[in-house]
């Protein structure tokens, strides 16, 4: 009993040394090992916003940790999926008044490569809906990059948060030049109003949509995405010159240069009595 309450006395003082070590920061290496005990969460509200013109924008995930074979993030302290789904969410805002958007998580995996190689793969996409249904816009982020650990332990809790960081500032560039390339159309301001060159939408029935660039004129039109723009109105075709009812008496088929030729003066039958005959006529 001596001996059990020696050893926790002896304990206690390097136990209170920890502790005072991790409130000072969490990121302190923990007594007795090379580990860090507490991460910082993963936050992306300082980055620029991506207003975008539709009502509301839903997050889907499709690939939680372990749906690929030998998937090791969900070991991470925040794994790749949900980061995906912090950055959607601190990025990727609603500012429109009609129709829907998307975020969809395809991958977001880490793999534990022979030799130690950690391997991180990030894919998600944005769809647009239009009011009346249908794709209206899409865009698609894809993101590698592969991690030599050295000596640190390849599956410890602070080399795959060290890889995930690495991976989202990469995917936060990727998601946002793929957005403003694919997507521009769809981009607003904090306040709804169009960008220049963005989109305006009008419904014509069912399953139809107009879009037109917002700075085009009215009788002009385009397509996004999926959507096929008609024009709402076309031009009236010129019309072509009357055709004659009766063929030229001079030029039945016309003149080689296809043009058109004075009518020939009526024939008419001479008066009486202005015909003679020959005088040596018998």
């Amino acid at each position: 009993m001596s001996q059990h309450l020696s050893r926790v006395k002896s304990f206690l003082p390097l136990s209170s040394l920890c502790l005072a070590l991790g409130g000072i920061s969490p990121l302190l290496t923990a007594c007795g090992g090379n580990e860090p005990q507490s991460f910082a969460p993963l936050d992306y509200s300082y980055l620029s916003k991506m207003h975008l013109n539709v009502a509301h924008i839903e997050v889907v995930d499709t690939a939680p940790p372990g749906s690929v074979p030998g998937d090791i993030s969900g070991k991470a302290p925040t794994p790749p999926q949900q980061a995906l789904e912090q950055m959607a969410r601190d990025r990727l805002i609603a500012s429109g008044t009609e129709g829907s958007g998307t975020f969809t998580i395809t991958k977001a995996s880490i793999l534990h490569a022979p030799g130690g190689m950690l391997m991180g793969e990030l894919e998600a996409h944005v769809d647009l809906s239009a009011p009346s249904g249908g794709r209206a816009g899409y865009a698609l982020a894809h993101i590698t990059r592969n991690l030599n650990p050295g000596s640190k332990d390849p599956e410890s809790r602070a080399v795959l948060y060290d890889l995930t960081s690495q991976m989202m500032q990469d995917m936060n560039v990727e998601l946002e030049f793929q957005i403003k390339k694919s997507l521009h159309d769809w981009m607003v301001d904090a306040s709804g109003a169009p960008l220049p060159g963005a989109i305006q939408k009008q419904d014509i029935g069912p399953g139809s949509t107009v879009v037109t660039p917002a700075n085009a004129p009215l009788a002009s039109s385009s397509s996004v995405g999926s959507i096929s723009a008609t024009p709402a109105s076309l031009p009236a075709a010129k019309a072509s010159p009357a055709t004659p009812q009766e063929p030229d008496a001079v030029f039945p088929l016309g003149d080689d240069a296809g043009t058109e030729r004075p009518s020939a003066p009526p024939v008419k039958s001479p008066q009486p009595g202005v015909l003679a005959l020959p005088a040596n006529h018998s």
